[in-house]
Formats: C-alpha cells, sequence, structure tokens
C-alpha cells in the first residue's frame, strides 16, 4: 500500500518543518548513494540467490483485494528492487529524478487513503 509508514504522528515528530526539513534531505542523500552505488549493492543482494541457506520461496501468502502480488521467483525480487533503485515506478517509462522520486515516495505514504487501506 505505502512505501514506508509515515503517519501524522511520525511527520509530528519531525519538528516544524515536517517532512521538508532534514527528513526529505535525508531521503535525497540516500537515494542518490543507492543509485550512484547500485552495482554493488546489487552484487551483495545476488548472493541470497544463491545461499542455499537462505529460502526464498516459501513464504505464506496474504490473499486481499486490491493488494498487489508479491513476486514468487527471488530474481524477480530483485528486479524490483533494482527497478526502485532506478527511479522506475510501475506505468512511467522513464526514470524519475532523485528528487522526483523521493516525493513521489513520501506522496504515498502520508496519502490517507493509502494508511487507511493497510
Amino acid at each position: 500500500m505505502v512505501p514506508f509508514r509515515l503517519t501524522h504522528n511520525m511527520v509530528d515528530g519531525f519538528g516544524v518543518s515536517g517532512y521538508e526539513g532534514p527528513f526529505r534531505r535525508s531521503c535525497e542523500v540516500v537515494t542518490r548513494i543507492l543509485r550512484f552505488d547500485e552495482a554493488t549493492l546489487m552484487t551483495v543482494l545476488e548472493a541470497f540467490l544463491y545461499d542455499p541457506a537462505v529460502d526464498m520461496v516459501v513464504r505464506k501468502t496474504k490473499k486481499g483485494a486490491g493488494v498487489p502480488k508479491a513476486p514468487d521467483n527471488p530474481k524477480d525480487v530483485l528486479d524490483g528492487i533494482r527497478t526502485k533503485i532506478q527511479g522506475l515506478f510501475p506505468g512511467e517509462g522513464m526514470p524519475l529524478s532523485v528528487e522526483g522520486q523521493v516525493q513521489e515516495l513520501i506522496r504515498k505514504a502520508v496519502a490517507p487513503e493509502n494508511l487507511c487501506r493497510m
């Protein structure tokens, strides 16, 4: 439903600037670093594909109306992570800038209709 929980109680804890101050700047810095070091991060995550101690395929699934289905294949999970790092959203052809991606994620995270559905 939301990329992360950002309820009004959490926003109140950020002080007078809300999520428009240090929180937004921190998100932009982290997103920029993730994009810059995407290859390194993906290499680390790909190790989990071949680790026999980690079973990523077996899981309990919840069925709910309007809930997007989680990928069944670990490779699909990694592809999803890669597209998120690159700033691609479902239905979008062009990747968003770092600032645009952070704006969209925060917009989805604080949207009352998304928070209510969780």
